[in-house]
């Protein structure tokens, strides 16, 4: 939304002041379905205090996943490094859907677990709500919940007294937690994208204007168009991270970072590889970032490591790992050994090994580098369970064929336990040579691909391109006239949309990227009809009293209007008295009302009774979101 995070981490700080004023034991934050918001919570209730214990619930559907696209298993990975001490789910679900969605949780997350399932489902009669399970049914699941691993349970919506203390007595006849099967396997993630280490991670190494000042001169203007184009070719291209290097630091401020940060959120992108050597735009792009990143990279020296342990503890993540000291060792020996030195420092500070890769130092062959000890390195530090990854473009910098010298290199480095590399996905002797490579050493490419977009304008919608949309509309302009344009063009783009995110293949932050990408070109379309010729009606829009939420009324009031409606829109938290005095004053066809909150469901009752009460009889429209 517009809330920026700082913001957020205030507004929740100054709760949290206020509550450890008043002497709480603990602090338990829950309902969050946006990992983004439960980050900042965390970091407000961090920045008041170090000691209380913290228990942190996000919600999910039951396709374990938020309404913002976050799984359960990027929730476990991205928030099990931060300073909490429980991690669990609440809400929404009940509990016979939370049981698998919970086994999924206590699978991946390595700290304590928490449950809190509704009553479950909601009933409303048009004027109570209530839950359709009774305290007898919603106990019978606490023994399940137990043996996933619950360390604790409890109830969310519709539960009371009765059905806690059911679950409590069954809780008495427990045969006892079981050892789960927990998966090892590290991972780093973006709010939506989980993408493993192992068997073999490939790094887009493309975003990086370096001797490119086309590409220097936009993000100094801060236009991202480039930077996320690149960013969305190399996903296609297999990468299953992107490496961020703006290269030209001293001429940015911290605000650049946090706005290609958040660029790439709207995007949905994959995990992100942090390439940023000034210490306080580094903690600006980890502090914006909804997910598990890579910070590439610390040096084994105290200043290096002593900054990196703290970022690593206050913001989660893995880290790259130089063999270096203050200077590049010469030997492998003395590489390995240097490696080994920085991952036990890095160990006795919190770290675990699982967190780590460490980069052997490809140098490039035209200084005279032998590439065969940066093997080497590879190999022995694998033997003892270390995960590698390389600069693989280093290597034949300065040199001819460089194309086909770094894939032989790199068909070798994965023969000798090769983790991941930053690399060029898209180069084609790099896409002809690794699969064989990591077919060659038993282990599957792994790269992550998003739906396929046929359409066009669907697919410069989700992009937020809106340049390459607007060309695409003057296009169909010059051969169609606008109402065509806008009702079967746009349209069809907008049903597709709408397809897509039933079908979960996209989620809540590319919506609203695309929703407000296209609103801006419904409008240029609608400047072009004549307004007298298509005129349907008049339509009064609004979001009922206590609901904040109008993604879908705004969708709606775009379409609407392109279709020849007269739009009035109230906004959001509109209360009855407000919609029935706009109603007499426009005098409206038809008026729409949203409420997306099951507690507010009950306000467009009260809303409709209100305008036949004052003599409004109009059709009226309900939705929800």
């Amino acid at each position: 939304g517009s809330f920026a995070f700082d913001e957020a981490v205030e507004s929740y700080r100054r709760q949290s002041v206020l509550l450890c004023e008043e002497g709480v034991d603990g602090f338990l934050l829950e309902t969050f379905s946006d990992i983004k918001e439960l980050k900042a919570a965390i970091m407000a209730v961090r920045e008041v205090t170090s000691d209380l214990p913290l228990i942190v619930n996000m919600t999910f559907e039951a396709d374990g996943r938020s309404i913002t696209g976050t799984s359960v298993e990027n929730y476990a990975v991205s928030i099990q490094d931060l300073d909490v001490d429980v991690i669990g789910m609440n809400c929404t679900l009940t509990p016979v859907q939370s049981v698998p969605v919970f086994e999924r949780l206590a699978r991946v997350c390595q700290k304590p677990l928490c449950i809190q399932p509704n009553a479950g489902n909601p009933v409303f009669d048009g004027y109570h709500l209530s839950y359709d399970l009774s305290p007898e049914s919603f106990a019978f699941f606490a023994e399940d919940f137990i043996e996933l691993g619950a360390s604790i349970i409890g109830g969310c919506c519709g539960t009371g007294p009765e059905h806690i203390r059911l679950m409590r007595r069954a809780l008495d006849h427990s045969r006892g937690r079981l050892t789960a099967d927990k998966e090892r396997t590290p991972y780093l993630s973006s709010r939506t994208v989980l993408t493993p280490i192992r068997p073999f991670l490939s790094i887009g190494e493309r975003i990086n204007p370096a001797s490119k000042k086309s590409f220097q001169e936009q993000i100094t203007q801060k236009n991202w168009s480039h930077l996320l184009s690149e960013a969305q070719r190399q996903a296609e291209e297999g990468a299953g991270a992107l490496d961020l290097n703006l290269g030209i630091e001293k001429t940015l401020d911290d605000t650049v970072f946090s706005q290609v940060v958040c660029e790439l959120d709207k995007r949905s992108s994959i995990p992100v590889s942090f390439d940023i050597q000034t210490g306080k735009f580094l903690e600006t792009a980890l502090r914006e970032y909804p997910g598990r990143p890579l910070i590439n990279s610390a040096k084994v020296t105290s200043k290096s490591l002593e900054s990196k342990i703290s970022l690593l503890k206050k913001y989660g993540g893995m880290v790259i790992l130089l063999a270096m000291g203050k200077e590049i060792p010469e030997t492998v020996e003395e590489r390995v050994g240097i490696a080994l030195e920085g991952i036990r420092i890095l160990e006795e500070n919190g770290i675990s090994k699982e967190r780590i890769l460490v980069d052997p130092l490809v140098l490039s062959m035209a200084s005279g580098k032998d590439p065969t000890v940066s093997l080497n390195i590879i190999a022995a530090l694998s033997q003892k369970g270390v995960a590698t990854s390389i600069g693989l473009s280093n290597l034949s910098y300065g040199l001819p064929n460089r194309s086909g010298m770094n894939g032989a290199f790199l068909a070798q480095a994965i023969e000798k336990g090769l983790t991941a590399a930053i690399l060029n996905p898209g180069d084609e002797v790099i896409k002809k040579i690794l699969p064989g490579a990591l077919s060659l050493a038993g282990v599957e490419e792994h790269g992550n691909q998003g739906p396929e977009i046929a359409d066009p304008i669907l697919a410069a919608m989700l992009s937020g391109n809106r340049e390459a949309l607007k060309t695409l509309v003057n296009e169909l302009l010059r051969e169609h006239p606008p109402l065509t344009v806008s009702q079967q063009y746009l349209g069809k783009s907008m049903e597709g949309l709408g397809q897509l995110y039933a079908r979960n293949e996209i989620y809540l932050p590319q919506l609203l990227l695309a929703s407000d990408t296209v609103r801006e070109i419904f409008d240029f379309v609608n400047q072009r009809l004549d307004p007298l010729r298509i005129y349907k009606g008049k339509v009064l829009l609004a979001t009922v009293e206590g609901d904040v939420h109008d993604i879908g009324k705004n969708i709606v009031g775009t379409v609407l209007k392109s279709g020849g409606f007269e739009i009035i829109d109230l906004g959001k938290d509109v209360s009855a008295v407000q919609i029935v005095a706009k109603a007499k004053e426009v005098n409206p066809d038809i008026v729409g009302l949203s409420a997306m909150m099951t507690t507010t469901i009950g306000e467009i009752e009260t809303v409709i009774r209100a305008l036949h009460e004052s003599g409004i009889d109009k059709p009226v429209i309900a939705g929800g979101a």
